[in-house]
Parts: C-alpha cells; sequence; structure tokens
C-alpha cells in the first residue's frame, strides 16, 4: 500500500513490472531445475504470465497519457488465464479509446491516451493521401491488418492537416477498405449490434447506422443515438442488454439500405441533413484562404453528375434558342398576347446568359484534381 501511496493510485512503474516478470521467470526455471511441485512451477509461471500481459494491454489497448506506470486494476483481467481469450478484447478497446477521443474534443485538453496504433491505422487506411507512411516489406495477408503499416514523421504543423481536411474530396477517401482483408477476418454479424458497450467503468456508443458507408452501404438519415443508447443506463443494464438482447438491437436489413455503386452515393436529404449537424470544415484561427473548392460542394456536383441531373445554363440556352427560332419565324403573331410573352421571356433569359458569360470569362475555374 505505501507503494501505491507514492504512486498516488493504483499504479505500478513500468520497471516494476519488469522486475516482477524477470523475478518469476527465473524463480519458475529454479524450480524445474530443483524438481519443484508442479503447482509451485505453475504458480511462478502464471505470475510471469500475467505481469508480461498486463504490460502488453496497458502500452496498447488500455494505454494511458503516462509512459511510465501500467493501471494495476486491469489485472482483474487475468485471474483466470484459461479465460484470457474469451474476453471481448476488441470491444474493450472501442470503449477505451472513444472514451479519451471525448475527453480530447475539450479545448482544454492536449493531451490523446488509448489504443493509438489502432486510431492510426484506421486513418492511414480510409486516408492514405493524408499521412507519411509505407507498407510493412514483412506484412501478409494473414497478419492483423494494422500491421500492414510503418508510419513516417508526418507533419509537424497542425494547419496543414486542417487545410487537407478542408480540401478533401470524395475520392481521397476509402470509405471500405477491408474488402480484400475479409478472408481473414470476415465480418461478423455482432458488428451490427447498436446500443451501449462497456470496459470497467467505462462506456461508450456503437452505432454503425452512423457509418453505414464503411460497411458497403448507402448512407441515410440515420435515427437518434438515444434511440439506440438509453441515456442513463447502468453497467449491470448494459451487460445485461449485450447478453439477452444482443439479435434484437442489431441493425435491421432495411436499416441498412442498399448497396453502394458510387462512393458519392447517399439517400436524398442526407446531405442537408449532414451540414446541419455537422462541421465539416476544421479552419485554422487565421485561415490563409477559402478551400478552392469546398468538400460540400465536391459531393453535390458529384452526386448530380451520377443522376445526370440538367445543366441549368444549357437549359436556358435552348429556351432562349427555341424563343428566338419562334419569333423570326411568325410562330406568334406581333401585337398579340403570345408574342409579348415570348418577348418577356427572352428579356428575362438574357442578361443571365450574358452575365454567365462575362463571369466565365473574367474568373478562374479551380481544378482540384491536378
Amino acid at each position: 500500500m505505501g507503494h501505491f501511496a507514492k504512486m498516488n493510485g493504483l499504479h505500478l512503474k513500468h520497471s516494476d513490472v519488469e522486475d516482477i516478470y524477470s523475478v518469476n521467470h527465473g524463480l519458475a526455471d529454479k524450480a524445474v531445475a530443483e524438481g519443484k511441485s508442479a503447482h509451485e512451477i505453475k504458480l511462478y509461471r502464471d505470475r510471469s504470465i500475467r505481469a508480461f500481459l498486463l504490460f502488453l494491454v496497458c502500452c496498447t489497448i488500455f494505454s494511458n497519457k503516462s509512459s511510465y506506470y501500467v493501471d494495476v486494476v486491469y489485472l482483474q483481467y487475468f485471474q483466470d488465464l484459461s479465460a484470457v481469450r474469451e474476453w471481448n478484447w476488441g470491444a474493450a478497446a472501442l470503449v477505451h479509446l472513444q472514451h479519451y477521443l471525448d475527453d480530447a474534443c475539450l479545448v482544454t485538453v492536449n493531451q490523446m491516451a488509448g489504443y493509438m496504433s489502432l486510431l492510426q491505422g484506421w486513418i492511414i487506411s480510409h486516408f492514405p493521401g493524408l499521412s507519411v507512411w509505407a507498407q510493412d516489406p514483412i506484412y501478409s495477408e494473414g497478419m492483423p491488418r494494422n500491421a500492414k503499416f510503418v508510419p513516417g514523421a508526418g507533419h509537424r504543423e497542425p494547419s496543414s492537416y486542417r487545410n487537407s481536411l478542408d480540401n478533401i474530396q470524395t475520392y481521397d477517401c476509402v470509405f471500405s477498405p477491408y474488402d480484400d482483408h475479409r478472408h481473414v477476418r470476415p465480418l461478423i454479424n455482432s458488428c451490427w449490434f447498436s446500443g451501449w458497450l462497456r470496459c470497467g467503468n467505462l462506456k461508450a456508443k456503437h452505432l454503425p447506422e452512423r457509418v453505414l458507408r464503411q460497411f458497403k452501404h448507402v448512407q441515410g438519415i440515420p435515427r437518434k443515438p438515444d434511440l439506440s443508447a438509453t441515456p442513463g443506463m447502468s453497467l449491470c443494464e448494459i451487460d445485461r442488454v449485450f447478453m439477452e438482447e444482443l439479435d434484437l438491437r442489431m441493425i435491421a436489413e432495411e436499416m441498412r439500405g442498399q448497396a453502394v455503386v458510387s462512393a458519392w452515393d447517399h439517400e436524398p436529404g442526407y446531405m442537408t441533413w449532414f451540414y446541419k449537424v455537422s462541421h465539416p470544415v476544421m479552419r485554422p484561427v487565421q485561415a490563409p484562404a477559402s478551400p478552392p473548392r469546398p468538400p460540400n460542394l465536391e459531393v453535390l456536383i458529384e452526386a448530380a453528375e451520377a443522376r445526370n441531373d440538367p445543366n441549368m445554363l444549357q437549359v436556358c440556352r435552348g429556351v432562349r434558342d427555341e424563343v428566338e427560332r419562334s419569333l423570326r419565324e411568325g410562330e406568334a403573331v406581333e401585337g398579340t398576347p403570345v408574342h409579348g410573352t415570348l418577348r418577356r421571356i427572352l428579356n428575362l433569359l438574357n442578361p443571365v446568359l450574358t452575365c454567365r458569360r462575362l463571369k466565365r470569362g473574367r474568373g478562374r475555374r479551380y481544378n482540384t484534381r491536378e
């Protein structure tokens, strides 16, 4: 207890965990050499294994903002070493990471914790042009996908990342980067669970209906988060729901929507909703200039092209040409109401087309694909 008092909590230094591992590993080898009982040998080996596993998880999925100690509370997961593989380590990593991501959104916080390798691998997979990285030469498809990347130094100034995010286009994002890895790690049905996940005293929302593009489905306007993850649920209730109502909490087929054909596919009205509830532009305090082509404009233009929407300028030109032809060929007798209507339509169209032609002549069209 005196040691924990010095550490201001239930923590152990990395060096302390290393000593526990080394001492017990040595005692196990000594017990084997001296012919001690199997129970005594197993006791020393189990202690060294627990020390190793504690160090492993506290440096990966349960990493904190310190670089020199581990949290002893996670020893509870290694009491029964035969059950270690039965723990849902993926959900634990997600909950722990989301907890620190939520914390990092506060303006007073300037550090991150959690499974940073997982977060960085996710970013590189979905936005390969955003960071400096290389593929590990020893990587094979049988290995975890995160082992594929060897991150580089990257950029030191956050402004470069902000500018890149402000100007990101549809073709810069890989929405579903794991398709060629599904033969190694298939998509399990429990990934469609929508509700609360928990790890220890931490809990986080898991809402796949809000990221359907990662599952190769057309994204629609999702339901409110409170309908999936009821506010105020206790940890015991979260456990009960996950164990007893897992099938009932799955995202139904009709909510998943249609399969994606084009990268910009989305349900009607989704983009309007998205720009009402989101903050799609990350500008520095003193932005040098507006993005040449905002991402929302890029998406809307590509969506219109995909739907083969008519070009309004061409439509106006067609109407003008048809009105001029009708007047020129005398289809409407001068002095009649129809002739006057056609003249008024022509007077409305000519200034619009003339103004558009002058703007195109003076302006510069940005090409973000260069």
